[in-house]
């Protein structure tokens, strides 16, 4: 959809009315009237939005009502919307309440906000365009913004492998007759919406020979990124209203695609493993349409199933063929401190022909992001219905990166992967490492691959997350990966990737530490009530 993009958390936005307390609105909608009407955001969900308001320079209280300004022009923050209280707001973002008072003051001097006595501050009504309803998720406000901090750990965005940097800068190197001439990929239409047949080729080939899943090309869509593969699949197979399973906390990207497509999302706890017999009793309770799971290296745990519960969630799954089981592959050729050798098997691998067994992957985290390059291994009928629906979406993506990828994939692959895994221990040790020494009451379990540390800080992380902003630092709050929201317990933790540099992993944990001790001895705000 072209137009504005509206962000909301990923965790439907809460209302509340002066008298009633709180009620849970439906995902992704706000009430936007003006006149008589109750919408609120809470100050959660605001701060979500917000983003990372206070990495630029300036008062605090100025930068924060500029971001809101600017929430309200694109519509973002409709008209009506009434504003947190100014005491919930500042405990959220880890600032006095002064500056929530200074910043709304700001706000209605410039004619963006409205304040009534036992009504609150509301935005006022502006004009927006249509196309502001599209609405993306919290976790991806960095994405959409320019600002810029000294330490980025909320994105797990790897850096480019040389091997495919030197193949882009000089994509003879690895082309070859798929160049030039007959061959040449520019010789074709360029629109593939089920993927180049090198590529699709490539994939299965891999996912046979390397991952232990039998695979044909017939099987194989190739797709922009892992992200793209989810949501082909939740367009395809998830009706609005239908419960969907996924562990908790997860990968935020699905839950967002599953908000989206007005699913009933269910969590099962996941922190320290998936309980097997816990998932059993829900698929056989609610009958979702979808188990997304994690098995590999899970995000953000980094822990890996056993092979007795792959099994399990395999001869469960052909005991419910109604219900469709994902298996998100993307951090499985992600080891840490493992021996090279095949990663555990995919859960596909234990019933190749089950058509209800499904399995995702990318090579954004292995290769680099920046290729767009995810695949889907499903039935054919599966996957003539996520072609139908991605060629709805962009009609195949670029053919002439995939032909690079699928190159690289046959040829060059095992250099990747071996070079990847040198770069992932040194960026996992440096801060691990650093954690340690400048917080010591940090826990995490041992990943056993992957790009995250799952870390208890304990207290409120969002407004911790905020601290770590105004010391230079993005972290991801644990409630944005959550299916439950702070009531599971996510509330807690923090999502850190190690992804940067090892020395700016390094400078940035003694940064936390202060950021921990600054909302440590921030005065606790009274709690607000109606």
């Amino acid at each position: 959809m072209i137009g504005t993009i509206m962000t909301v958390p990923i965790r439907p936005l809460v209302t509340r009315s002066g008298r009633a307390g709180a009620v849970r609105a439906s995902a992704g909608r706000v009430s936007a009237g003006w006149a008589g009407q109750a919408g609120a955001i809470d100050a959660h969900a605001l701060a979500d939005l917000l983003g990372r308001w206070p990495a630029a320079d300036g008062p605090l209280y100025r930068l924060l009502a500029t971001r809101i300004a600017r929430l309200a022009d694109t519509g973002e923050l409709p008209a009506g919307l009434r504003l947190p209280p100014e005491r919930e707001l500042a405990a959220a973002l880890s600032v006095s309440r002064n500056t929530v008072a200074a910043a709304y003051q700001l706000l209605r001097d410039e004619g963006m906000a409205e304040s009534r006595q036992g009504a609150g501050t509301r935005i006022v009504p502006h004009r927006t365009t249509p196309a502001a309803v599209h609405r993306a998720n919290g976790f991806f406000s960095g994405l959409l913004e320019n600002s810029v901090v000294e330490a980025d750990l909320s994105l797990a965005a790897v850096d480019c492998a040389p091997q495919v940097a030197a193949a882009l800068a000089d994509p003879g190197t690895v082309l070859g007759r798929a160049l030039s001439g007959s061959d040449a990929v520019t010789a074709t239409s360029g629109y593939f919406p089920l993927g180049l047949p090198a590529l699709r080729a490539a994939i299965a080939g891999h996912l046979t020979d390397r991952l232990g899943l039998p695979a044909g090309p017939a099987e194989i869509i190739v797709t922009t990124g892992g992200q793209q593969a989810l949501d082909l699949l939740i367009r395809c197979e998830v009706l609005p209203g239908q419960p969907v399973a996924v562990e908790d906390p997860t990968f935020p990207g699905v839950l967002d695609a599953l908000y989206r497509a007005g699913a009933r999302v269910i969590g099962l706890p996941a922190g320290a493993g998936l309980d097997p017999d816990r998932l059993e009793h829900v698929v056989r309770t609610h009958r979702p349409a979808m188990v997304y799971l994690i098995p590999t290296h899970h995000n953000p745990t980094g822990l890996v199933m056993p092979a007795g519960d792959r099994r399990r969630v395999a001869r469960l799954a052909a005991e419910h063929p109604g219900t469709l089981f994902v298996d998100d592959m993307t951090l499985a050729e992600l080891p840490l401190g493992e021996a090279p050798g095949p990663p555990p098997p995919p859960l596909a691998a234990f019933a190749p022909r089950q058509g209800n067994l499904v399995s995702v992957g990318s090579l954004s985290k292995l290769y680099w992001g920046g290729l767009r390059t995810g695949w889907i291994r499903a039935s054919p009928g599966l996957i003539a219905r996520a072609a139908a629906a991605k060629a709805a979406a962009d009609l195949g993506s670029a053919a002439f990166q995939q032909a690079i990828t699928a190159a690289l994939l046959t040829d060059r692959h095992g250099d990747i992967v071996a070079w990847r895994r040198e770069w992932l221990w040194a960026r996992h040790d440096a801060l691990a490492g650093a954690l340690r020494a400048a917080l010591p009451g940090w826990t995490w379990p041992e990943p056993r691959g992957g790009l995250t540390l799952w870390v208890r800080a304990g207290g409120d992380t969002s407004a911790l997350a905020q601290a770590a902003l105004r010391q230079g630092v993005a972290v991801v709050p644990g409630r944005l990966l959550s299916a439950s929201g702070d009531a599971g317990g996510a509330g807690e933790y923090l999502r850190l990737a190690f992804t940067q540099a090892p020395d700016v992993l390094a400078r940035a944990a003694p940064r936390l530490a202060g950021a921990a001790l600054a909302r440590s001895t921030q005065p606790r705000p009274a709690r607000w009530s109606a």
